[in-house]
């Protein structure tokens, strides 16, 4: 059986779709950002000579700043509203951006990530929580793959941005700073279709991670082994023999990737055990990572690699948020997500750091060391975890059905 999330004011059919529709246009225009931001930071500070440790650090920032953050979110989405959340998040990104234009000091830099951490957090988990509390729940694998996918799809362009345009200069951060005022621009355009979906409560990390254990470490796994890449990926493909352009490129490959699989995995979440799938994923994670260095001196065939990694990558993150979207009563989703926000964004902190520490160490192999470790943690937990906890509502054909909170 399906259920709709109830709110004070229940929106009608039309409503709904066009909240939902324009929260997805904003997501992928603030995701060509992403995939052009990170690494325009990590590279400049490489020209400028900086360690890989010192840069993992640096791109560290924003997810610690998210983590401090994400626990208020919930009272700030009383207090404003998600339109007002939303709108503010986009304010701060774009006047953090134009900060890195007036300085080249790096403790400055080290400030203006924090704050970009705040914005990106808001609008992420801003967005997430409007569509999980929208969506119904026979839908919901596929309106959050299709979110996923228009992100990744969003990244994939980032690159070829920074690609074409360069990493030095001005014009960069001003694409940048533009970028980041059109995402703002649909939320206008949804105005009067926000749900309702707070409660009064700070995010609860402990009761987060006891509703949906595997999901909870999923997204912890995706932060080492998606989002740290945009930060170091680059740095491996340059210290693995490959030009500037090439090795930005390289982040192409990982979100095309990202950009096409969502779909089809939020088709198969609405039919098939939601656990299972995710474990699935971080097995294909797995592969990938230890195929790396074997595809290194083949530029079709590590294409190839990242184009899988990126998907089963992405699905780590979007089957997670599908999970706990199943999981969570309405009144609980927004600190739900925000908890959720912050186990991944702790996996985002620790993974550039890790990779840069073990390139520092074993260059570059220390990279693959990493990121197979995080992915084979995950898997074996995810699978001791399968056969030992039945889910109540694993079934054959079909979805998993709204209902009481499992294992």
């Amino acid at each position: 059986m399906s259920t709709e999330r109830s709110s004070a004011r229940p929106l009608t059919d039309v409503q709904r779709r066009r909240g939902i529709a324009c929260v997805l246009a904003s997501m992928g225009v603030i995701g060509v950002n992403v995939g052009l931001f990170h690494p325009l930071i990590s590279l400049n500070l490489e020209a400028r000579g900086v360690t890989t440790t010192v840069i993992g650090l640096n791109a560290a920032v924003p997810f610690v700043a998210a983590i401090l953050a994400a626990p208020f979110l919930p009272r700030l989405v009383a207090r404003v509203g998600l339109i007002g959340v939303l709108l503010s998040a986009g304010a701060i990104d774009v006047l953090a951006i134009l900060g890195f234009l007036l300085t080249d000091d790096l403790v400055a830099w080290f400030v203006l990530r924090f704050l970009m951490g705040i914005g990106m957090m808001l609008h992420w988990v801003g967005s997430e929580i409007w569509i999980n509390a929208a969506v119904r729940d026979e839908h919901r694998g596929k309106i959050i793959g299709l979110n996923g996918a228009l992100f990744s799809g969003g990244m994939a362009c980032g690159p070829i941005v920074l690609g074409t345009v360069g990493t030095q200069g001005t014009l960069p951060f001003v694409i940048s700073m533009a970028i980041v005022a059109a995402s703002s621009v649909p939320f206008l355009l949804a105005l009067g279709t926000a749900p309702e979906a707070h409660h009064k409560g700070a995010a609860d990390l402990w009761t987060a991670c006891r509703r949906a254990p595997t999901a909870m470490l999923s997204g912890l796994a995706q932060g080492v082994l998606v989002m740290a890449l945009f930060v170091q990926l680059p740095i491996y493909g340059l210290r693995s023999g490959l030009g500037e352009a090439t090795a930005v490129t390289l982040l192409s490959a990982l979100v095309i990737g990202g950009s096409v699989l969502p779909i089809p995995l939020g088709w198969l979440a609405d039919r098939m055990n939601r656990r299972l799938l995710l474990i699935l994923c971080g097995a294909a994670t797995l592969l990938c990572a230890l195929a790396l260095p074997l595809a290194a001196g083949d530029k079709a065939l590590l294409w190839v690699v990242l184009l899988a990694w990126g998907g089963a990558g992405g699905g780590l993150y979007t089957l997670a948020l599908v999970r706990i979207g199943e999981l969570t009563p309405a009144g609980e989703l927004s600190a739900a997500t925000a908890a959720f926000v912050m186990v991944t964004h702790i996996g985002s902190i620790a993974g550039p750091i890790l990779l840069g520490g073990g390139m520092d160490l074993w260059d570059p192999h220390g990279f693959v060391v990493v990121t197979a470790g995080a992915a084979l943690l995950f898997v074996a937990f995810g699978t001791l975890r399968y056969a030992l906890v039945p889910d109540a509502r694993r079934r054959q054909g079909q979805g998993s059905e709204r209902g009481p909170v499992s294992p």
